[in-house]
């Protein structure tokens, strides 16, 4: 009985460790937008309590930056996901913590920016270079603040103030960075799990093969990419002959041991970028692109004398055949759907015809 062939509702399989990738990239857009509404809000603040204290230069300066500031948060939302915003926002924000310690902000606050700037650099660049990053500006700034008389420092912080917020910068920098490690570690742990279950759902357990879902999804692929260039493939279907009986005469363990040896044999006759796949029971697709019809016969008609010569191979005298139908695709044509047709249709002409040959017409 001939198959008729659907195509599943979601043709597009988006693989899961692309999604994860594109999840990690938009956290860190999230992270930035909030790290420059956090800068916005702070800023816009210090500039009321400058221009209240009639620091009329101060409140125009930090008035400017937050302006910046909106600028930047307008922009990053406009221009949508980059991997160059984390980069712009975490410069922007150093010359904004720089400005604030030299100036001391408003009554010597400036370096409370620090406070901010590590869970927020951890978040924008990860635990490695985030500390990284971390390490540099607290360095950095332990230069300025001990360094004799460091040009442009106006600010004016006792000695107990620097060497306490030295230790809390640093605690804060370490403490966080374990904590993003172990939240990367899971992640990590997450994405090859992941890895792993997207493999097991798309190849046969039995035969190595992929199996059918990854098939259609390989063929769905191929028939868009083939819309666009025009470019030909063609499907074959194989159906090994007599196959029930040999589970029968010879049990069910030597069947599977058929099906693993007749897989081998696609593998191993096939190129690297076609797609072999166990499609039923006793049943393999073989996907080649770039190939017309007369080019999947010649290849089937190579791997029907491979699979028969395998009843040499065994102890058993089992008869061991398999008989191909070939189709192309003309995505411009056809659907997918109906090349499948076709092909399980000429395999099965095959079959009435005696078996153990290929159809291709």
């Amino acid at each position: 009985m001939e198959h008729t062939y659907h195509t599943p509702n979601n043709t597009d399989f988006p693989d899961p460790i692309v999604q994860a990738r594109g999840l990690e990239l938009r956290r860190r857009i999230q992270a930035s937008s909030y790290m420059l509404i956090f800068a916005l809000a702070i800023t816009g603040a210090m500039g009321v309590i400058a221009l209240m204290a009639a620091d009329l230069f101060l409140a125009a300066t930090l008035f400017a930056v937050a302006g910046v500031i909106l600028a930047a948060f307008i922009g990053v939302n406009i221009a949508g996901p980059s991997r160059k915003t984390p980069v712009l926002v975490g410069v922007l924000l150093l010359v904004l913590y720089f400005y604030l310690l030299l100036s001391g902000g408003v009554n010597n606050t400036g370096l409370m920016w620090a406070v901010m700037l590590v869970p927020g650099f951890i978040n924008l660049y990860g635990y490695k270079w985030g500390t990284v990053t971390l390490a540099g500006v607290g360095a950095a700034t332990a230069l300025v603040l001990f360094y004799p008389d460091f040009p442009g420092l106006l600010a004016h912080y006792d000695t107990g103030h620097r060497a306490r917020f030295i230790a809390v910068f640093g605690a804060l920098t370490a403490l966080t960075a374990i904590l993003d490690s172990s939240r990367h570690q899971t992640q990590q742990m997450l994405h090859t799990l992941t890895a792993e279950l997207e493999s097991r759902a798309s190849t046969d357990a039995l035969t190595g093969l992929a199996n059918r879902h990854e098939a259609y999804r390989a063929i769905s692929a191929l028939e868009r990419r083939n819309r666009e260039l025009a470019g030909r493939y063609t499907v074959l279907i194989g159906d090994l002959d007599g196959f029930k009986a040999i589970n029968d005469n010879f049990g069910h363990n030597f069947g599977d041991q058929v099906l693993k040896d007749v897989a081998q044999v696609l593998r191993d006759n096939t190129r690297s970028d076609d797609i072999v796949a166990r499609w039923g029971g006793e049943e393999f697709l073989i996907l080649l692109p770039n190939t017309d019809v007369q080019g999947g016969g010649i290849l089937a008609e190579k791997l029907r004398l491979k699979v028969a010569a395998l009843r040499d191979k065994y102890p058993q005298d089992a008869s061991i055949s398999i008989s191909f139908g070939v189709a192309e695709g003309d995505p411009r044509t056809a659907t997918h759907g109906q090349l499948l047709s076709q092909a399980d249709s000429r395999m099965y002409r095959a079959k009435h015809g005696g078996r153990n040959q290929v159809v291709a017409d």
